[in-house]
């Protein structure tokens, strides 16, 4: 009896632990101050949306020609919710909604692994481990949406896998349809459904005896119910206020030679920027870990496992973007594997000591090193702007163009947008001939900059020493100013050189 009680004690000492500790861990990752350039813009587009009750068709924000170029606002929904979220808590407590944000992925994605393993500590682990993966993109960025949408829709997935009702089936198309209003990633929706689809039939067609034909319609009567919710899926993604043409923007930015080359994001895997990163060290042991818990457990490993796992490992070795996708498909197969390891209460006891002591050592880590972004409670790695930037910037009397670093634009906008309209280019960064024609023909006053780009040629040109002073600085952005104010352009004039891009404008 007393050793009947003592293990009771130690089960639910062992629970409390591995439980407390997850959440003070995933909140030690997740909320950190807000240093992303995006969500910059997407409030904006956010506060536009419901100020006039329409989407923006156009760039619209920078002081060139390019602003009436084409702007796919595929992440509308997510940019009114920002915007929402911006006006109700404040910029201060944004970090907040995204520490909630992942509290509710992390209880999803233990579901999800319980639902699998059916051991609370494997399923704590495995959570984890996914929530770490994910770590350097879990930021306030539509991504937010679109992980919480996968989880929700393997959940729905593995359910109907296990009970075979149809009507579970029916969850996957709002899922499908909330996800192509958020973020570009929309199509991985019913690709996953397709490889469920795939792999159940195979596994039905192998499990079948008799004639080829008899394990063929085996194979189909399995596998049809998750291609019609597919093909219903990819019906479900049109449902947005582009209709069937979003369809396609997928691949097009997959094949946009300006995203591969202008955003860090879409850096090949292995490239040396990326793999200088805490982010590529991360996915390498994360990937170690379930690459070796597949082999050792290989004779579990059915056919749709194995298909999930070859796809989403080869997307994520081939952009460093899609590594974030990778942590909850491994948790997945992995939690479906190691099923029965856990079957007696002094294994599972064993199992949650273990969760519990990952999340403290980890959480030691984060406090004394960041979390794998860099960043900290208090401080996070940014080119945001300073209190004083901020009110110098909102000063009346500065007005007109300005010629920015890219990733000071998106504040700007945020911030001063339209009585402040940027633009940058690099390659005017070390052309002075070719910048100063930029800055006269489109009556520049001010230029925004980052040290690193004021340094690259800038400062140096006797053209811009003459001309120019330096209004304001914090030691990292410059706010610089003409001596001698342009006047406005002439509407009648000629268009100006526009060889800059949009600053600030970017594709997730």
């Amino acid at each position: 009896m007393t050793r009947s009680i003592r293990a009771g004690s130690q089960a639910s000492l062992a629970t409390l632990a591995a439980v407390a500790l997850a959440i003070v861990l995933i909140l030690v990752l997740t909320v950190v101050p807000l240093a992303n350039n995006d969500v910059w813009i997407l409030m904006k587009v956010g506060e536009l949306i419901v100020q006039t009750g329409k989407i923006p068709q156009t760039i619209l924000f920078a002081f060139t020609t390019v602003a009436d170029n084409h702007f796919n606002a595929h992440e509308w929904l997510v940019s009114v919710i920002y915007h929402e979220f911006d006006n109700v808590f404040g910029l201060a407590r944004l970090k907040w909604v995204v520490g909630i944000f992942a509290l509710v992925q992390f209880f999803l994605s233990a579901r999800l692994a319980w639902q699998r393993s059916r051991s609370l500590g494997i399923a704590l682990l495995m959570a984890l481990l996914a929530m770490i993966c994910a770590n350097d993109r879990f930021v306030l960025r539509p991504e937010l949406f679109a992980l919480l949408l996968l989880v929700c829709l393997l959940l729905a997935l593995d359910r109907y896998r296990r009970d075979r009702r149809w009507t579970t089936l029916l969850w996957t198309i709002p899922v499908a349809v909330v996800w192509a209003n958020c973020h570009g990633s929309f199509l991985l929706a019913p690709v996953v459904t397709s490889l469920f689809a795939l792999g159940e039939a195979l596994t039905a067609a192998t499990a079948a005896t008799g004639t080829l034909g008899v394990r063929l319609r085996a194979g189909w009567r399995v596998g049809l119910p998750y291609a019609v919710a597919a093909v219903a899926m990819t019906a479900g993604c049109a449902i947005n206020p582009a209709g069937w043409s979003l369809l396609a923007f997928p691949f097009q930015l997959q094949q946009s030679e300006a995203m591969r080359r202008l955003i860090k994001e879409w850096l090949p895997t292995f490239s040396p920027l990326f793999m200088e990163t805490r982010a590529f060290w991360v996915f390498v042991a994360v990937g170690l870990v379930a690459l070796a818990t597949v082999v050792v457990r290989r004779r579990f490993l059915g056919f749709t496992d194995a298909l999930l796992f070859l796809s989403f490992s080869a997307l994520a070795l081939e952009r460093s973007r899609h590594i974030v996708w990778f942590g909850f498909i491994a948790l997945y197969v992995c939690s479906g594997l190691v099923h029965g390891l856990a079957t007696d209460r002094r294994r599972e006891l064993q199992w949650r000591a273990a969760s519990a002591g990952f999340a403290l050592m980890a959480l030691c880590v984060c406090i004394r090193w960041g979390n794998v972004d860099y960043s900290y409670f208090y401080d996070a790695p940014s080119n945001n702007f300073s209190p004083a930037l901020v009110a110098e910037l909102a000063d009346p009397g500065v007005r007109g163009n300005v010629f920015n670093s890219y990733e000071l634009g998106g504040e700007l906008i945020y911030r001063e947008w339209p009585r402040l309209k940027p633009s940058s280019g690099l390659r005017l960064l070390v052309d002075e001939k070719l910048l100063n024609l930029f800055l006269e023909g489109n009556r520049v006053n001010y230029m925004l900059l980052l040290r690193r780009d004021l340094d690259a040629g800038v400062r140096s040109m006797p053209s811009i020493r003459a001309n120019w002073r330096i209004r304001l600085t914090d030691g990292d952005i410059f706010l610089i100013e003409r001596n001698v104010h342009l006047p406005p352009a002439d509407p009648a004039a000629p268009s100006p050189p526009t060889s800059a891009l949009p600053s600030g404008s970017t594709t997730r």
